[in-house]
Parts: structure tokens; C-alpha cells; sequence
């Protein structure tokens, strides 16, 4: 149990989180991304972003008011059907933020790469000192969570200040010096059309952009007011951010010199967008800066997620989804638990070991994020029928937008999915084997029939049988037969 005296974090510190977790190493590429995917439809790119993210929350935060348990946004299928139902969603949801911690590891490991050169990185890959380099990252992510919320809250508000000013600074300075209207014209997006908008939402890396607002949800427990504040720290932080990245797509998109755009918005192709535009332009100030905050804004996030995925990790255990003791040992004045942090830990640091680059790990963490949303809008139909005329049409266009994802990243995590299955089934044994295929199997069928279905109808009529069946009160009901209900925790 928590200690009775744990700092519990305000709406405004709640807000402040969220924004943190938005703002990492995505904004550094998210803007030549999405200007080469869609031209001048970028900014409505980020729109219909946003609110596909704002719709997820929703349903998310609407079951983390009812259950303001720790951890709760890798437990939510778990509370509304069952642990062994949850399996899938839970992983998924835990195991994308767990690799987002090595991504802004390495990510402020290779921001670097233009001012110290092949030191730390080569032909796109990390050298050895490099690698070091990033383990020493996720050793500082691992100290400012080792002292707990309240150290995280006071570390994080004053972080959040520096972060925020350094990209405002440079819009500012690029809107004021730097606008040339003419980067707006047709000649520049003749290639473009709205249906660029959909895939793009994927490919330029929108989605990995805001996934940071889930965070506030692992931290339920500690939040004033759940009830009140888990939702309205949510929305009002995506739009703050929506505000944020259009500023900064118009900046970058206007402050582009024309003879960089001979080739349009597709041949554009800078490994470090925003530092490449600055030394383009001869703001050398503002390089400078940009090497400060490319350290400050992934590691930002990095310590926020690895707080975030062993509160995930936590609650999962409690579930009976991972080993009981992840969840044995909460510290009683830092409130963590201790071996779900190092385990986090040691799994991003696996992972910043075998990868070369961040782009390396994108599409993958994408995928794991956009099956850990399939569970918000099918466990509060399950949990509040009469949202069910919400939760559906949110669950289809989660689905719509795994279409626009390579066949290969779908197949990965649809691999990874079913070994996990299947070895959560031989631990139960032969005595849990009826109930665990009928529970378990549901969302692996699912997803390989996505795979092997290359009609977008085919796509659509699957996706639509099978929400049917998981909310159907029937379905939900004998899941809730073998569930055990979880503790009034936080």
C-alpha cells in the first residue's frame, strides 16, 4: 500500500506532465516528416491527429476516473473483461513505453551527432561511445524516479519551463526573420491530395508525437481529483500541444529556404531538421540552444516514461499478468516499486544496446501504441454500454490507421503477440487451457486476420466483428465470471 502521506500531484503539475511527455524527440522530426508526406495538408494532418488522440483519451480517462488504480492504462481490459483478455492490450501498451524510453535516449544521444561528428555516430549508426553515452542518459532517467513522485513533480515543472521556451524561442525568431509566403504555393505541393492525410498520421510520426498523453493515467492514483482532473489535464494539454506543433509547422515550412525546395517538400531531407534549418539560416544562437534542448527534451520524456511504464508494469502484476513480485515491493516514503522500475529499466537498455538509430525504432513503437488504444474504447463499452456509440466508431478508425502501417511492422507484433499468448497459456497449464484460448485467442485472431486481409473493406468488416463480439454483454459477462477483481489499490 502507498504511503498515506504521498505528495499527490496537482491539475496544473498534472498538466505540465502531460505536455512534458508531448513534446520530446518528435518535434525535432516530426515537421520535415509530415511537410514531405503532405505538403501544405500538414496542418490538417495534425488536426485530425490530434483529435483521433483527444477521442483515445477520452475513452481512457473515462474508466481511469472509475478506477484511479496505479497503472490503470495497461489494466483497463483486465478490470473490464479480464487478466488473461487484457494480455495483448496490457503488453502492448506497457512494452511501446518501455522502448519509447530507448528512443529519447538515443535520441538525445544523436542530436548530438552534428556538433561531435563521427565521435558517436557513423553512416546513421551509433558507435560504441555513443551507446555509452545513451546508457548514461537512461542511468539519469533512473536516478531523478529512484526519489520518487515528489522529486519527479518539482524536477519535471522546472523542466517543463526550459523545454517549452527553447521551440517557442525558435518559432519566434522564425516567424519574425524568416516567413517567406511563397513556400506555400502550388509549385511546392502539386505532388499532395487529402488522401495523404490518413497514412501520414502514422508515417510522419504524428502519433508517436502525442503518445505521451496516456502518462498522466499511469499516475492515477497520485493525481488530486481523479475524477475531475485525469480528463481535464488530458484534453487541455493535446490542445496545447496541437497549438504548439501547428506554430511550428508553419514556422519551418515558411522559414524553408527556396533553393532547398527545388524538388518541393519531398526533397527535403535533413537528418536533423530543425538544427539543419537554423544553420541553413545562418542562426547559429539558436544552434546553440537547440544542442542544450536536444538533450533537455528527450530525457524529459525518457524519465517520465520509465516513471510511467513500471506504474504499467505494477499494475499488470497485480492482475496476475506479470510475476508477483513487480508489484511486492512498493517503497514506502519514494511510493515505487522498486523491481518494476529496474526491470524498465534494463529493457530499455536492451534495446538502446541492438538498435542502430532512432528512426530505427518508430514504426515499431507505433504499432505496440495503436494496439494499446484498441483496448480504451473496448473496455469502456464493455464497462458503460450506453458509450458504446462513442467507443465504436473511435475502435474502427484505430483500426483504419493500422491499414496504413507496412505488412511487415503488423506481422511483427502480431508474432510477438501470439508467443506471448501462447506462453501465458503453457504457464497456466492444461486446468486454465479452456479458458485461456477462449479469452486470450480473441485479439490474436483478429490481428492475423488484419494481416493476411489486404481489402480495406475486408479490413473494416473484420475490425467491425470482432468489437461486436468483445462488447457484447454476453462475451463481456462470462469474462467477468473468471475475473478476479482487482484490489482497491492505488
Amino acid at each position: 500500500m502507498p504511503h498515506s502521506n504521498t505528495p499527490k500531484l496537482s491539475l496544473f503539475s498534472s498538466i505540465l506532465l502531460c505536455c512534458t511527455s508531448m513534446v520530446g524527440s518528435g518535434w525535432l522530426f516530426s515537421s520535415q516528416l509530415v511537410a514531405q508526406h503532405t505538403g501544405n495538408y500538414a496542418f490538417i494532418t495534425w488536426i485530425f491527429a490530434a483529435l483521433f488522440i483527444i477521442a483515445i483519451a477520452l475513452c481512457l480517462s473515462h474508466i481511469a476516473a472509475k478506477y484511479p488504480y496505479r497503472g490503470i492504462n495497461a489494466r483497463i481490459t483486465a478490470i473490464s473483461h479480464n487478466a488473461v483478455f487484457g494480455i495483448p492490450f496490457a503488453f502492448s501498451a506497457w512494452f511501446g513505453i518501455a522502448i519509447v524510453i530507448a528512443t529519447e535516449a538515443q535520441a538525445s544521444t544523436q542530436y548530438l551527432a552534428p556538433f561531435l561528428g563521427e565521435l558517436i555516430m557513423v553512416d546513421r549508426k551509433l558507435t560504441g561511445i555513443g551507446k555509452s553515452l545513451g546508457i548514461a542518459f537512461l542511468c539519469l532517467y533512473l536516478l531523478i524516479n529512484w526519489y520518487g513522485i515528489k522529486l519527479l513533480s518539482r524536477v519535471n515543472n522546472i523542466i517543463t519551463v526550459l523545454k517549452i521556451f527553447t521551440p517557442v524561442f525558435v518559432i519566434a525568431v522564425l516567424l519574425a526573420s524568416h516567413i517567406n509566403t511563397d513556400n506555400f504555393t502550388q509549385n511546392n505541393n502539386n505532388h499532395y491530395g487529402v488522401s495523404d492525410i490518413f497514412p501520414a498520421i502514422v508515417s510522419s510520426g504524428l502519433i508517436y508525437a502525442f503518445n505521451g498523453f496516456q502518462v498522466i493515467t499511469a499516475f492515477a492514483s497520485e493525481i488530486r481529483h481523479p475524477k475531475r482532473n485525469i480528463a481535464l489535464s488530458i484534453v487541455i494539454s493535446i490542445i496545447i500541444i496541437l497549438l504548439f506543433y501547428l506554430l511550428l509547422q508553419f514556422s519551418f515550412m515558411g522559414a524553408m529556404p527556396t533553393n532547398k525546395l527545388t524538388q518541393g517538400w519531398q526533397g527535403i531531407n535533413m537528418s536533423s531538421p530543425i538544427v539543419g534549418l537554423t544553420i541553413a539560416l545562418g542562426l547559429h544562437f539558436l544552434t546553440l540552444l537547440l544542442l542544450i534542448d536536444s538533450i533537455i527534451t528527450p530525457s524529459a520524456v525518457g524519465y517520465s516514461f520509465l516513471g510511467s511504464a513500471s506504474r504499467m508494469l505494477y499494475g499488470m502484476s497485480k492482475e496476475k499478468q506479470a510475476p508477483h513480485f513487480l508489484s511486492r515491493h512498493i517503497h514506502p516514503q519514494k511510493n515505487i516499486s522498486i523491481p518494476a522500475m529496474l526491470t524498465n529499466f534494463f529493457i530499455a537498455l536492451i534495446f538502446l544496446l541492438q538498435a542502430d538509430n532512432w528512426a530505427q525504432l518508430m514504426v515499431t513503437v507505433t504499432m505496440l501504441h495503436l494496439i494499446g488504444y484498441m483496448a480504451a474504447p473496448i473496455s469502456m463499452a464493455a464497462l458503460s454500454p450506453h458509450t458504446k456509440i462513442f467507443a465504436f466508431p473511435v475502435f474502427i478508425i484505430t483500426s483504419l490507421i493500422m491499414y496504413t502501417l507496412p505488412n511487415k511492422d503488423i506481422l511483427l507484433a502480431t508474432i510477438l503477440l501470439s508467443i506471448l499468448s501462447a506462453s501465458y497459456i503453457l504457464i497456466q497449464g492444461k486446468s486454465q487451457l479452456k479458458n485461456s484460448l477462449l479469452f486470450s485467442s480473441p485479439f490474436v485472431i483478429f490481428l492475423w486476420l488484419l494481416y493476411v486481409n489486404e481489402s480495406i473493406w475486408g479490413h473494416i468488416i473484420i475490425t467491425v466483428l470482432f468489437f461486436a463480439l468483445v462488447t457484447h454483454s454476453r462475451y463481456v459477462t462470462l469474462c467477468q465470471q473468471h475475473q478476479k477483481h482487482p484490489q482497491t489499490i492505488s
